[in-house]
């Protein structure tokens, strides 16, 4: 399935969700899983995270990455596959993870800059981007 050809309800579904598994690959070519926040742009998945992370690393080595979003109770997911487009040292840093944070406090939006303070001091943020080139959603009961 392409990305152009997702259905409004996975859309809603993927921005909806909290977290994502980011899938890797190590430098000895074996996987690495990393549950990560992450922000649905509408035909990309964005992370922020710091450049002394393995998943940065892995990603700098190999662009290749897979994503799973997933709701337990319902068994809905949806996984995607594509190459990673890595951001270092640009200005929208701040900007891209201040709105990824923000959708973790729907409710109390006083804590967004307390947190953003406490992930960027002392730490080289970084931004992954990840434009789905295959897509597959499993929608149980549809």
């Amino acid at each position: 399935m392409n990305v152009t050809e997702i259905s409004t309800g996975t859309r809603s579904f993927l921005e909806s969700q909290r977290n994502l598994v980011l899938g890797t690959l190590r430098k000895d070519g074996s996987p690495q899983a990393s549950p990560v926040w992450y922000l649905w742009t509408g035909d990309a998945f964005i992370i922020s995270t710091i450049s002394a992370s393995a998943k940065w690393w892995n990603l700098k080595r190999d662009p290749r990455a897979s994503v799973c979003v997933d709701e337990p109770e319902s068994g809905r997911m949806v996984v995607a596959y594509g190459n990673a487009v890595l951001q270092d040292g640009v200005d929208n840093v701040w900007d891209m993870t201040r709105e990824l944070v923000a959708k973790y406090y729907p409710d109390d939006p006083a804590q967004v800059d307390p947190h953003m303070e406490r992930i960027f001091q002392g730490r080289n943020r970084v931004l992954i981007t990840v434009k789905p080139e295959k897509i597959i959603v499993r929608q149980p009961g549809e």
